[in-house]
C-alpha cells in the first residue's frame, strides 16, 4: 500500500511539472506576441497559462493588461476584480488595483463618447475608489496619486455637466410647455365664427346657444347673418376694431352690429347709410362748382362772339 501511495505521489508531482511548464510555455509565447502589439493573440496565448494553472497571478494578471490594451475595458476590469479577491500581498494588490482603476476609467471614456453621463460619472467614482485602495496598499507610487486626482477632478466637471444638462433639460421642459400654453391660446383665439364677420359666434349666439339670438327676426340667428339687426351695414364693419368685443358707440349696452340707432342720432342707421359722407359731399359741391364755372365761362364766349358779329365795319 505505501508502494502504490509513492507512486501516485511522483505521478502527481511529474503531472504538475509538466503543466508548470506548459503554463510558462504559454506566458513567453504570449509576451512575444504582447511587445509585438498583437493583444488578442497574446491574451489568448495568456488565457491558456491560467487554464493550466488556476492559480497563476502573472497568467491571470496579463489576461487582463491584454483586454486592457485591446480597450476591452470592461473584460479586463473583470480579471482584475478576480485577482483582487484572492491576493493578499499588499504589492500585488496595489497592483490589480492600480489597472483596475484605470479599465474603470477606460469604460468611463467609451460612455462619455456615448453621451451616456450619468454612467460615466458612476465609472469615475468606481475607479477613484479602486485608486484609493492601490495608494492604501502602496502608499509611495506618485503614478497612482496623480490618477487618484485626475479622476476627482474630473468626477468634479462631469458633474458640473450633468447639472448644466439637467438646467437645459428644466429649460426645454418650460420652453415646450409655453409652447403648449401658446398653441392653446391660439386656439381659443381662433373661435368659430360662422358668418366670417369677425365676431365670434359665441358672442352672437347670447346666453342662451341652444336658442341663439336673432336680433332681426328673419329667422337666421346672428351668428349666421351677415347684418344682425338688417340697417344694410355689414356686421363686419359695425363690430369694429375689436370684433370678440364689439363696438358700442352711444353706449347703451347694445353693441352696433344689433343697434340700429348705433349713435342715437334719432336716424336710423339704415338711412344714415344710404346718405353721403360729408367728404363726398364736399367733393360733389366741389364738382358742381367746377361745372358750373365752366358753363358761365362758355356763356361769356357765346356772348361774345355773338357781339362781333353785328359791329359795323367802318
Amino acid at each position: 500500500m505505501k508502494r502504490i501511495l509513492t507512486i501516485l505521489l511522483i505521478i502527481n508531482a511529474l503531472a504538475n511539472i509538466a503543466s508548470a511548464q506548459d503554463e510558462r510555455k504559454f506566458i513567453r509565447e504570449g509576451n512575444d506576441y504582447y511587445y509585438k502589439e498583437q493583444y488578442d493573440k497574446a491574451e489568448e496565448l495568456y488565457q491558456k497559462a491560467a487554464n493550466e494553472n488556476s492559480s497563476s497571478y502573472e497568467a491571470a494578471f496579463n489576461v487582463g493588461n491584454a483586454r486592457y490594451r485591446q480597450e476591452k475595458y470592461a473584460d479586463a476590469a473583470s480579471a482584475y476584480k478576480s485577482l483582487v479577491k484572492s491576493q493578499t500581498d499588499p504589492k500585488k494588490l496595489a497592483e490589480c488595483y492600480y489597472n483596475l482603476g484605470n479599465s474603470q476609467l477606460g469604460s468611463c471614456t467609451q460612455l462619455l463618447e456615448q453621451k451616456k453621463l450619468d454612467q460615466a460619472i458612476s465609472l469615475a467614482d468606481s475607479a477613484l475608489l479602486s485608486y484609493k485602495n492601490s495608494i492604501l496598499n502602496d502608499p509611495q507610487n506618485q503614478q497612482t496619486k496623480y490618477n487618484y486626482l485626475y479622476t476627482k477632478k474630473l468626477i468634479d466637471t462631469l458633474k458640473k455637466l450633468q447639472q448644466q444638462q439637467q438646467q437645459q433639460q428644466d429649460q426645454n421642459q418650460d420652453q415646450e410647455q409655453n409652447q403648449d400654453q401658446n398653441q392653446e391660446k391660439d386656439k381659443q383665439n381662433q373661435e368659430a365664427d360662422a358668418d366670417g364677420d369677425g365676431i365670434p359666434d359665441r358672442v352672437e349666439q347670447g346666453d342662451n346657444p341652444s336658442q341663439p339670438r336673432d336680433t332681426d327676426g328673419d329667422g337666421t340667428p346672428d351668428y349666421k347673418d351677415n347684418d344682425s339687426d338688417n340697417d344694410g351695414i355689414p356686421d363686419s364693419k359695425e363690430a369694429g376694431n375689436d370684433p370678440k368685443n364689439p363696438k358700442d358707440t352711444d353706449g347703451d349696452g347694445l353693441p352696433d352690429y344689433r343697434d340700429t340707432d348705433s349713435n342715437n342720432n334719432g336716424i336710423p342707421d339704415s338711412e344714415e347709410a344710404r346718405s353721403i359722407s360729408q367728404e363726398d359731399a364736399e367733393r360733389i359741391l366741389e364738382a358742381i362748382n367746377k361745372a358750373d364755372a365752366e358753363t358761365q365761362q362758355k356763356v361769356k364766349e357765346v356772348e361774345n362772339k355773338s357781339k362781333s358779329k353785328h359791329e359795323k365795319q367802318w
